[in-house]
């Protein structure tokens, strides 16, 4: 399996995955020329899209999903306005999709239906973003995967420290808001395993965060809990990140 965090952040969000010949698509909430131009720099082009999927209905990562046919474009059932049943992915139901089995999970965000998912092939790959935290129902499905595209928002410091208006604040604080560093990096101490090859940190705030202070972040926190683990990436608004067997 390879993937690509195309784009991650505020601002719009895309990653693609890849296995034998199907790809798909998580969210485009950036533009079709962007889309296309990130791909092709990856040696890929629009017809290799085979599946979209849609985590939520907020603009960074809806603004662009009706460039797509309907036919191949799926999520929970309150995202996407009349979306029929063929359509619908449930929480905590399998579904296979070209190579890939899937499986959806709820999160917890204040948009309509949101979702993340674990991919499955010969390798494993969790993608989570824009959740407010995790459930232990969530933790029992994530547990020593072989990647994890996951959700590292904010330094709570440097959000409080912001000119953002206190309601805003306690938006992305809340249980349906974003998840922080620590949260992010403790999540990963206790669901990581000896199968694990790869950590992507995800949908930083461009404010209230940095690559450098999460990734201090996760060290101190691996370091506290004896965890050695040095293979950590952090995704990028305007750079390609990419994983998994596209490295080998």
């Amino acid at each position: 399996m390879e993937f690509h965090v195309l784009a991650s952040g505020s601002k719009g969000n895309a990653t693609f995955i890849y296995e034998n010949g199907c790809g798909i698509l998580i969210d485009c909430g950036i533009s079709r020329k962007q889309l296309l131009f990130r791909l092709k720099n990856l040696g890929f082009n629009e017809d290799d899209i085979h599946y979209v999927f849609l985590t939520h209905d907020h603009y960074d990562h809806n603004k662009n999903i009706h460039i797509f046919d309907k036919d191949i474009v799926f999520s929970a059932k309150k995202n996407i306005e009349n979306l029929d049943e063929y359509h619908t992915l449930i929480p905590y139901e399998h579904r296979q999709f070209g190579q890939f089995d899937v499986l959806t999970l709820k999160t917890s965000h204040d948009a309509s239906d949101p979702i993340g998912f674990v991919f499955t092939t010969q390798e494993t790959l969790l993608y989570m973003t824009d959740t407010g935290y995790v459930s232990q129902k969530n933790r029992k499905y994530i547990k020593n995967l072989n990647y994890y595209i996951i959700e590292s928002n904010h330094d709570i410091e440097m959000l409080m420290a912001t000119k953002r208006p206190l309601f805003l604040k306690n938006r992305i604080l809340n249980d349906e808001g974003h998840l922080n560093n620590e949260y992010s990096a403790h999540l990963m101490s206790e669901v990581m395993g000896e199968k694990t090859k790869e950590i992507i940190l995800a949908h930083l705030s461009q404010e209230a965060n940095t690559k450098e202070k999460a990734l201090e972040t996760y060290k101190n926190i691996f370091n506290d809990n004896h965890i050695v683990f040095e293979n950590i990436k952090v995704a990028s608004q305007v750079d390609v990140v990419s994983g998994g067997k596209y490295e080998d």
